[in-house]
C-alpha cells in the first residue's frame, strides 16, 4: 500500500475512534484528534487544531446532539447561553493562536490536558 494510502487509512481509523469517543463521552477533537494528528502524522499544533474543527463541529456535533437530545440529556438553556461565549471566545482564541509559536502552543495544550485530566480523575474517585 503506498504511503499516502496508508496515511489516509490511518487518519480514517483515528477519525473513527474519535467519532466514537465524541458520541460516547462528548470528547474527540481537542482531547484525542488534535494530539493524535500531531503525534502520529506530524501535524503542527495549529494545523491539528484547525483540522479537527473542520471534522468535528458540523457533522459529529450535530449527530451527537440529536442522540443526546432524544434521550433528554441536553440542557437547552445552558447550551444556548454557551453559544455567544464559545463564538466570541473562538474568534479571540483563533487570533491569539496566530501569535503563539507552535512549540509553546503544544506545551500549553498538553498542560491543560494534564490539569483537566487530574482534576477529572480526582473528582471521579472522591466525589
Amino acid at each position: 500500500m503506498p504511503e499516502s494510502m496508508g496515511r489516509s487509512a490511518g487518519i480514517f481509523a483515528i477519525a473513527c475512534v474519535c467519532g466514537i469517543a465524541s458520541g460516547m463521552f462528548g470528547i474527540g477533537g481537542g482531547v484525542l484528534l488534535v494530539p493524535l494528528l500531531g503525534l502520529l502524522f506530524g501535524f503542527s499544533q495549529h494545523r491539528a487544531q484547525g483540522t479537527s474543527l473542520v471534522a468535528l463541529i458540523p457533522p459529529t456535533g450535530v449527530l451527537a446532539l440529536m442522540a443526546y437530545a432524544k434521550e433528554g440529556f441536553v440542557s437547552w438553556r445552558t447550551g444556548l447561553l454557551l453559544i455567544p461565549g464559545v463564538f466570541l471566545g473562538g474568534i479571540a482564541g483563533g487570533i491569539l493562536a496566530k501569535k503563539i509559536n507552535p512549540r509553546k502552543m503544544r506545551q500549553v495544550f498538553a498542560g491543560i490536558l494534564v490539569l483537566l485530566g487530574v482534576w477529572q480523575m480526582l473528582d471521579a474517585w472522591w466525589r
